[in-house]
């Protein structure tokens, strides 16, 4: 048996209908970043565009600033190598990062020779 909608919902789903469509991965991507960078739920953005608050012109270039900066520091962060070690007088993390100025010289061989015999699971059968 279904259940039945209370007035109070079935009048909601009245006043506000819901919209849908289908975008391509990419395209939804890019809306999910456009509407990040705004601040605004997909809701409210979607429809000031329909009601012309936003200025066109003025918003998308913000916007695509903001895309491209998100864009760049998202690329940044994946190619940083980076982990955390309590510290061994506090506890307290200490964050390494491979954009350390000592990162070559001193922490990545560390690392190299601290975790030399460590290998994948699937390379440990062969």
């Amino acid at each position: 048996m279904k259940r039945s909608e209370l007035p109070s919902q079935k009048k909601y789903r009245e006043n506000h209908p819901s919209v849908s469509f289908r975008l391509k991965k990419g395209d939804k991507a890019r809306l999910d970043a456009i509407v990040r960078v705004t601040g605004k739920t997909l809701s409210q953005f979607i429809t000031e565009f329909i009601y012309d608050k936003m200025e066109p012109y003025e918003e998308m270039t913000e916007l695509r600033c903001g895309i491209i900066d998100y864009s760049n520091w998202v690329d940044r962060l994946e190619k940083e190598e980076k982990f955390t070690l309590p510290c061994s007088v506090c506890g307290k993390p200490m964050k390494f990062s491979s954009n350390d100025s000592n990162w070559k010289t001193e922490v990545y061989p560390v690392l190299r020779r601290s975790f030399a015999k460590w290998m994948h699971i699937a390379c440990e059968r062969k």
